[in-house]
Formats: C-alpha cells, sequence, structure tokens
C-alpha cells in the first residue's frame, strides 16, 4: 500500500499539474520540495478543492495568489485578466480538475482507485480548508515569475 507521502502518491500530482500547465496555459511552473503540512491556514487568494472517494480517499487542493492565477487564466484564454472574477473562479475549478483527472490515471494505473468529486472553489485572503485528520497532507510548491502556488494532496488508501 502507499503512503500519503510516497512518491507514488505525490509524483502523479506533479506532473499532472505541470502537464495541465504547460498544455493549457504554455507555462512550465518550476517545483520545489514537497513539505508536510503543519496548519490549516493559507496564503493564497483563490483555491479550488476536490474530494476524493473510493479505495482511496481524501481531499485535493490547488492554491493561487491573484497575479498568479491570472496570468495563468490570461494565458488560457487569449485575453487579458487581472481580477479574480466570475471566468477566473470558473478556470480555477477546471484548473483543480484537470489536475486530479490527470492524478487519477497515473494513480489508477498502479492499482489505486478513486472518483473524483465536483471541484468547489474559495475566494478569499488566508482561508483555510479541512483535511482528514487522520492523514498527513503534503504541500507540493510551485513558482513562476508572477509568484508561487502550492497543490495539497491529502489521501489514502482503504
Amino acid at each position: 500500500m502507499a503512503t500519503p507521502t510516497s512518491v507514488e502518491v505525490i509524483n502523479p500530482f506533479i506532473h499532472s499539474t505541470t502537464n495541465a500547465l504547460q498544455t493549457m496555459a504554455f507555462i512550465k511552473p518550476a517545483i520545489g520540495k514537497p513539505f508536510l503540512k503543519t496548519s490549516q491556514n493559507l496564503v493564497c487568494d483563490v483555491s479550488g478543492s476536490i474530494g476524493i472517494s473510493g479505495e482511496t480517499t481524501g481531499t485535493i487542493n490547488v492554491n493561487f495568489g491573484t497575479e498568479v492565477i491570472c496570468k495563468i487564466v490570461s494565458n488560457m484564454l487569449g485575453e487579458a485578466h487581472d481580477i479574480i472574477d466570475e471566468t477566473v473562479t470558473d478556470a480555477v475549478g477546471e484548473i483543480a480538475n484537470m489536475i486530479a483527472g490527470g492524478a487519477k490515471g497515473e494513480m489508477q494505473a498502479k492499482g489505486m482507485n478513486f472518483t473524483i468529486a465536483l471541484p468547489s472553489v474559495t475566494v478569499g485572503k488566508n482561508h483555510s480548508h479541512a483535511h482528514p485528520t487522520d492523514v498527513p497532507t503534503i504541500v507540493i510548491p510551485f513558482s513562476m515569475d508572477q509568484g508561487d502556488f502550492a497543490v495539497e494532496v491529502c489521501v489514502k488508501e482503504q
């Protein structure tokens, strides 16, 4: 069984994140060193969350600052965006969905089966997310010219 911190769990989210942003937004973010999340507080302006259920359960969050997500969405749509509006929040949900879906495909090939829920998007400075308390949450940091963003992975196999 894969542990929540194993490369079998973390690498699919790294691959899926970089693939989604390269394909959809023509951005290749730099990948930082994953670390264990020790606080529920986030330093972000908008996040997309997806629950997963089945043989593998948990939550996945994608957290962005305004400048970072506006650059990503501007590249995706070919039009300028500089504030978090309905178009940007819709894109955050779609990005979260692409990341979770891409990771799901890679994880299923390794025998970790699950379904993904519809994404939910939260907007607001320093909001927090509840993750299952019995599983560590791993934060995968990414950076690009406009700033940093992170993918949080909190999953376990049943």
